[in-house]
């Protein structure tokens, strides 16, 4: 797999910004691990506290967007509550001529592995 330009990554992390008006994308990216596998590429995205029905994952051209948003209430005690939300919104660049059909995610426990083959040629 090619490493992405810089301007793809220019793109990128301008996309991210837009997309996070809470604060700098260096607090609240997600750390990806992507790694070679025989017939592709594996990402896994740490997705602690989410369901697979709070994710969509998406792919526009050579874009491969994950998001998802979880909310948590509990009762603490007679008179308490906490609140916990989790959210997360990841954009990467897929080698050329990738394809939806091309992807395959799972989820293990609370990691998302993302499966992206090698383009038929």
């Amino acid at each position: 797999m090619a490493l992405p330009s810089i301007l793809d990554e220019i793109d990128r992390l301008f996309d991210e910004l837009i997309h996070r008006p809470w604060g700098g994308a260096a607090r609240q990216l997600a750390p990806a691990e992507i790694r070679e596998v025989d017939d592709g590429w594996i990402v896994e995205l740490p997705v602690e506290g989410m369901r697979a029905t709070d994710l969509k994952i998406e792919v526009h051209g050579r874009r491969l967007t994950v998001s998802g948003h979880s909310e948590q209430e509990r009762r603490q005690g007679p008179s308490g509550w906490s609140k916990q939300e989790r959210s997360l919104h990841r954009t990467i660049t897929l080698p050329a001529a990738t394809t939806a059909q091309d992807i395959e995610a799972t989820i293990a426990g609370s990691t998302l592995a993302i499966h992206v083959r090698r383009p038929k040629r």
